[in-house]
């Protein structure tokens, strides 16, 4: 039960589930039509229920998976594998609970408060369970190498890389799908705000201030547009200038919405111009703060460059043949039985 065949075969399953989720819920609608005469919709609380801890298994099977042995693994293996790594993923548990919110989105995080949170302390802290996990191949092989080569660790593992293509493309990938689990656990921390601003109004969005200092309307042949110019604060420190803006094209008779985005490795802050209110000509502005959005790009690059890696062909071993015995030189006299 404890092995790398194992692994693959619960995360088979786990696959198998989640397909069959999707499926129930697309087919739910017409299902409960045919048995109680009127559909029933299934919104995204039903995935969410089902799909975030499936998908925090696979995550743990993403982590366990590379260090168990084929066959059978020993619960001594065992320990000396995750011991460090499991160490790390707690410790940073508790650094996130114990930071204060104001530092950002992913900061401050109360798991007894909020299952939302308490989802998200579980992914990143399973994330950095297999960053660690891969880390720590990584770190075995290169040593390997290093004591046999007398090289540098990086060098190591570059050449250790080499070597298996394959297999460490495939834990650059894991770690790439650790890196985008981050991403997707800023969801919680999400926020949305509506607001009429007029000259000087200011709206506060998290750690965010805006303050809008003029709003304005341009005609010309192509498109009518719309614009305000926000002035952005964060901790009463400015962080500059934020235009977003909305234009109808004449010729199409259509709206585009061009939205000012603001993105940062820790959260994404955009405004939309959504209009103004014909009553007293005030523009709506939207805001969106959307947390760790860059580190789902960041993972994905991950991922592509690990694939692209497993592609490659492994360098050749290096051969070594024994150097021949020069002529002449004296060969040792052979010992015979009671010498």
């Amino acid at each position: 039960m404890v092995s790398r065949e194992s692994s693959f075969l619960f995360n088979n399953l786990l696959f198998v589930l989640l397909c069959f989720t999707v499926l129930w819920g697309t087919w739910f609608p017409k299902i409960s039509e045919l048995v109680q005469g009127n559909q029933v919709t299934v919104g995204a609380p039903f995935y969410n229920r089902v799909a975030i801890p499936v998908a925090l298994l696979l995550l743990i099977l993403t982590a366990v998976g590379p260090l168990l042995a084929w066959r059978k693994t020993s619960l001594e293996s065992l320990k000396r594998n995750f011991m460090w790594p499991t160490i790390g993923a707690i410790a940073v548990a508790i650094f996130l609970m114990l930071t204060p919110q104001s530092w950002g989105s992913a900061f401050g995080l109360k798991p007894w408060r909020d299952i939302s949170n308490l989802y998200s302390l579980m992914a990143i802290a399973l994330a950095v369970l297999v960053t660690l996990t891969v880390a720590s191949e990584f770190y075995r092989g290169g040593r390997v190498i290093s004591k046999h080569t007398g090289q540098g660790m990086f060098a190591s593992m570059v050449q250790l890389t080499h070597r298996n293509t394959r297999r460490y493309g495939g834990y650059i990938v894991h770690f790439g799908v650790a890196v985008v689990i981050i991403g997707f656990a800023g969801s919680a921390f999400n926020q949305d705000k509506e607001m009429e601003m007029k000259t000087g109004d200011q709206m506060t969005i998290g750690p965010y201030t805006a303050i809008c200092r003029s709003s304005t309307e341009d005609d010309n042949p192509n498109y009518f547009s719309q614009w305000a110019v926000l002035d952005i604060y964060k901790g009463g420190k400015p962080l500059g200038t934020m235009t977003p803006e909305r234009r109808f094209y004449h010729a199409s008779r259509q709206t585009s919405t061009l939205p000012f985005i603001r993105s940062t490795l820790n959260e994404d802050l955009y405004f939309v111009f959504e209009g103004v209110n014909q009553d007293n000509g005030r523009p709506i502005l939207r805001a969106h703060l959307n947390a760790l959005v860059m580190w789902i790009w960041l993972g994905v690059w991950i991922m592509l460059g690990g694939t692209i890696l497993a592609l490659v062909p492994n360098a050749p071993a290096p051969v070594r043949i024994p150097a021949p015995v020069r002529l002449g030189q004296p060969h040792p006299a052979p010992v015979a039985t009671g010498d």
